[in-house]
């Protein structure tokens, strides 16, 4: 009986460390990722759909969804903007209904023309909300806590992905137009979520404020910590570009690789949660430093693997880097941006995810091409050197971080 009550009491401990102290207008975003995410059919089935139900060949399918890709990299410097200009809980509910719209639009569309133009403005849609939801987070949430914040947030996305992926599969199967009407009503209900439940979190906009990205690109710590985002991120994307393609050369069908990559969604819902202590513990720095680490260890480790088992040890070690990475990269950069500027500093971030994008699959695949280890091994050397750069600007964010904190008491 002592034993069950120590377990009772360590499990509410736990609890208690883990997901206690935010207020709800942060469960509100966090309720709404989900229902967001779980709904996120057409992104990942969109060159199924052009292929399976508008009848496209393979090679213009790949056109229109670059299409969409191209939107996509215009859109989180648009809703940085829009954030920063008129709010954050407007820049969401209007971005969220405009993807419900654009989603309509695209589902609609039938000649060619007209799914490339729905295509680019459902990209140039879909991304708006993001940094308005992570400026969001970092102003309802006290900055001791937002490590934890933006760690629940990320578990949050990989729980509804989790999801979406099995019932899109399924969905799909009995009509293509119920993948965009289920996930047009996912992005209306979190907007109803946010109009409900969220307020304004934004500062009083200052009248010499342009809302242009000029004072923002003038920051040479956050453009470093771009940098290092952008290629950071290109080593990340190997696992949807070259993963796949080492699997294939060692033999292993399209299902093996689904299979190995399942261990990434369940890795980190079965395994973040656990981090949420530790995560109001550790300085963010260090913790990012070694989070790239082994971030790239992880990738390293491919050169070696062989098999399925292998390459799904592989992904569970990248996996726990990714945990702490995205736990505390977005911390660190609204830590340092000043109010008034927060939605754009998230939108550069989003440009340099939408850069890696781009660049990511074609480094990639000439690397592979030259060699499994030109691959993988320069897989780890990019990684070292963010780590290292990371480490350099230690200095530089915490000294910007607290010129923040103390601006902000």
């Amino acid at each position: 009986m002592s034993e069950n009550l120590q377990a009772q009491v360590g499990v509410r401990a736990w609890w208690g460390r883990s997901f206690s102290g935010f207020p709800r207008p942060f469960w509100v975003l966090f309720a709404g990722t989900i229902v967001n995410r779980v709904g996120q059919f057409v992104q990942p089935f969109l060159s199924l759909y052009l292929v399976g139900g508008r009848g496209t060949s393979v090679a213009t399918a790949g056109t229109l969804v670059s299409c969409f890709g191209a939107g996509l990299f215009v859109s989180p410097v648009l809703g940085g903007w829009l954030a920063d200009r008129f709010g954050r809980r407007p820049t969401l509910i209007w971005g969220l209904l405009a993807t419900a719209a654009g989603l309509a639009a695209l589902g609609l569309a039938r000649e060619l023309w007209q799914i490339a133009v729905c295509a680019f403005l459902l990209g140039v849609a879909m991304d708006v909300y993001r940094p308005a939801i992570s400026a969001a987070v970092a102003e309802i949430v006290e900055p001791a806590d937002r490590p934890r914040a933006f760690g629940l947030i990320y578990w949050a996305v990989n729980l509804g992905v989790s999801v979406s992926g099995v019932l899109g599969g399924l969905l799909a199967e009995r009509g293509w137009w119920l993948l965009f009407l289920l996930d047009a009503v996912t992005c209306v209900v979190f907007a109803v979520l946010v109009a409900r439940g969220v307020p304004e979190s934004r500062a009083p906009r200052e009248e010499h404020d342009t809302s242009g990205y000029g004072e923002v690109l003038r920051d040479r710590l956050l453009l470093a910590l771009g940098l290092l985002t952008l290629v950071g991120a290109c080593v990340y994307i190997q696992a949807y570009v070259a993963l796949p393609l080492a699997m294939r050369a060692d033999g292993l069908s399209p299902a093996r690789y689904g299979l190995a990559y399942a261990v990434n969604p369940v890795v980190i819902i079965a395994v973040q949660p656990f981090t949420f202590p530790q995560l109001r513990r550790l300085p963010p720095v260090p913790l990012y430093v070694g989070s790239i680490l082994l971030l790239g260890a992880g990738f390293f480790l491919t050169g070696f693997a062989h098999s399925t088992l292998a390459y799904a040890g592989t992904i569970a070690v990248w996996s726990l880097g990714e945990i702490g990475v995205n736990s505390v990269a977005p911390t660190l950069i609204n830590a340092i941006s000043p109010d008034r500027l927060r939605g754009r500093y998230n939108g550069v971030i989003g440009l340099a995810y939408g850069g890696s994008a781009f660049i990511g699959p074609i480094l990639g695949a000439y690397a592979l091409q030259a060699g499994r280890w030109v691959v993988w091994g320069g897989a780890l050397v990019a990684s070292i050197a963010c780590a290292g750069l990371a480490a350099a600007l230690g200095p530089s964010l915490q000294r910007r971080m607290g010129q923040r904190e103390g601006h902000s008491g």
